[in-house]
């Protein structure tokens, strides 16, 4: 049976703008320094709604406050350089204010908006899978 070390639970975001572009940060830093991320983290013990750590991490890693996201799917995903294995909790938002910027300079180099046919590469691990569910233009 794995230890509770093994599995750590993350969220994701994708942020839909009028345009019907997401939003994705460029990784630097850490593990997967260059692959492309939808704004999201680690849930943390005292979060006590997943949604509300997921509207938590967009504002600290963007200052983008999520007004309303609904649930998408859950992925699972292997991260053998930091010896763990993920669940990601994927939301999707179209009701947010505010502008993108970088708010945490050590982990991402900068956030940009992307239509869907001309998505950046290489993708962060579980998003092309959540990509590929997203209804890109329902408003």
């Amino acid at each position: 049976m794995p230890r509770p070390c093994d599995v750590g639970v993350g969220t994701a975001v994708l942020i839909l703008n009028e345009h019907n572009e997401i939003l994705l940060g460029q990784r630097k830093g850490a593990h997967r320094a260059g692959f492309w991320c939808a704004p999201g983290g680690w849930l943390d013990r005292a979060d006590t709604q997943v949604v509300e750590a997921a509207i938590r991490e967009v504002h600290e890693e963007t200052g983008v406050k999520v007004v309303t996201a609904y649930r998408l799917l859950w992925t699972t995903e292997d991260h053998p350089e930091l010896q763990v294995r993920t669940v990601t909790l994927y939301y999707v938002a179209r009701k947010w204010c505010g502008s993108p910027r970088v708010m945490e300079p050590d982990k991402c180099e900068a956030w940009s908006w992307f239509a869907s046919d001309d998505l950046p590469s290489p993708l962060f691990p579980g998003l092309a899978e959540a990509l590929s569910l997203l209804a890109w233009n329902v408003a």
